[in-house]
């Protein structure tokens, strides 16, 4: 009896050892699905392209800024680099660097309509796993559009906002070849990834 109970174990042993070899090895010669990501392209800061790839099909991540101007807040609180001009032809930055502003408090971005109130609206947005609340205000002047914009964000217990003005022609005003390239630099413009990076250089002193 016990000699009968011992194989039984010793084949129960070498069924479950069988399966577990199958699972880790059984499917080694199939081949993997291959993944397609989409073929549009992100415009960098320093005005190169990236591309999505696989698995995620995340954008990858745009080359490091080199070049660029040290601002140092004159109390010494904080300092971060930034791009003394934009890469682009059409769009300036008409107030810039950002004016950086730190303060206590609990981040909260609430979504609102614009209405039929003045052109301004707060956006939540995700930049590269950083989450930012968005504020803007346009207004035009001359064939442009001026907006300001602030982009707050929480780090190391504190909310930072960066204040800018951007000034965007009116492109419909151009002939073509200028009225395409114009309405393609607005389209393709990552402001996001800009002023990410500019946080991504911030360092609290």
């Amino acid at each position: 009896m016990n000699k009968f109970l011992i194989v039984l174990v010793a084949i129960l042993i070498l069924s479950a050892g069988g399966v577990l070899l199958w699972q880790n090895f059984g499917n080694q010669n199939e081949e993997p699905t291959p993944i397609f990501c989409a073929a549009d392209a992100k415009l960098c800061s320093d005005g190169s392209y990236v591309s999505r790839v696989a698995p995620s099909c995340e954008f990858a991540a745009c080359p490091l800024p080199t070049g660029w101007k040290i601002y140092r807040d004159p109390a010494g609180a904080f300092e971060f680099q930034y791009p003394e001009k934009l890469t682009t032809k059409y769009i300036d930055a008409f107030e810039w660097p950002p004016t950086v502003t730190i303060a206590d408090g609990e981040f909260s971005c609430e979504k609102i309509n614009l209405g039929d109130g003045p052109p301004e609206r707060m956006i939540p947005r995700m930049v590269d796993g950083r989450q930012y609340c968005v504020t803007d205000a346009s207004e035009g002047a001359a064939g442009s559009t001026y907006t300001t914009y602030t982009y707050t964000t929480a780090r190391e217990g504190k909310l930072i906002s960066l204040n800018f003005v951007l000034r965007y022609p009116q492109c419909l005003n151009y002939d073509d070849p200028q009225k395409s390239e114009c309405l393609a630099e607005r389209e393709a413009f990552d402001l996001d990834g800009v002023i990410d990076r500019i946080v991504a250089t911030l360092v609290l002193e």
